[in-house]
């Protein structure tokens, strides 16, 4: 395990691509998975911010940490070549106003929502050779673009992620149902105290894969709208 964190976080440092892990190293359940992104974070020295769950690469959902060094501002400008095996789709981001201990089954108490935009990566050369493999590496982390603060929407609400211009009407999602289901991950990860976020990407719309010159755009009803450029 200790070699397995060292390539992966050392990938995640330098950028340099990371060869896919040989049989004795690779994770066989999710929990060693899960373990081997939380050793990642600690070789490292980040202390995430919340708990992120987002599409994996064969269409699954997965959970990772959430890092506030991976914030962009609305408008942000991305170059594709940094982003290996990049996909972006549509998120929201919820600030925690309350603690969610592991053993409670109360819904999320959410203060306020960011609309956002989750660009994922990989570290491994030729993208992750499974889920656990995703998993381990932080669960595909790239960065999170994020719109303005706003208050906590009704349950039932429309996204549109856009490529370019056009104004489709958008898919429906229910953002309670969303958090829910990000809010159970957290739990199973040993909880989140009050402050910190929850982020649920893959909302509604089409998972994109990331092309120079584009300009995509997640739209929500009643919440708000965020954009970034790719180049």
């Amino acid at each position: 395990m200790k070699r397995a964190v060292g390539n992966i976080a050392g990938a995640f440092a330098t950028g340099d691509p990371l060869a896919p892990l040989p049989a004795e190293m690779a994770p066989h359940d999710r929990d060693t998975a899960d373990e081997l992104a939380g050793q990642v974070l600690e070789w490292l020295g980040f202390a995430p911010c919340g708990v992120r769950l987002a599409p994996a690469a064969d269409g699954s959902m997965i959970a990772g940490p959430m890092l506030e060094a991976r914030f962009l501002d609305d408008g942000a400008r991305i170059a594709t070549e940094i982003m290996r095996h990049g996909r972006a789709s549509a998120a929201l981001l919820g600030v925690l106003g309350a603690a969610l201990e592991p053993d409670a089954t109360t819904p999320p108490e959410i203060t306020a929502l960011h609309p956002a935009l989750d660009v994922s990566a990989s570290r491994f050369t030729n993208g992750p050779t499974d889920r656990l493999a995703e998993i381990a590496d932080l669960a595909g982390l790239g960065l999170l673009v994020l719109g303005k603060r706003r208050p906590v929407a009704e349950a039932l609400s429309r996204v549109a992620l856009i490529e370019g211009g056009g104004s489709p009407k958008g898919r429906p999602f229910d953002v309670h149902a969303a958090f829910a289901a990000a809010a159970a991950e957290a739990r199973r990860l040993g909880g989140l105290p009050a402050g910190a976020v929850l982020v649920v990407a893959g909302l509604g719309a089409p998972v994109l894969a990331l092309k120079a010159g584009a300009r995509l755009t997640a739209r929500f009803t009643g919440i708000g709208k965020v954009s970034a450029s790719f180049g």
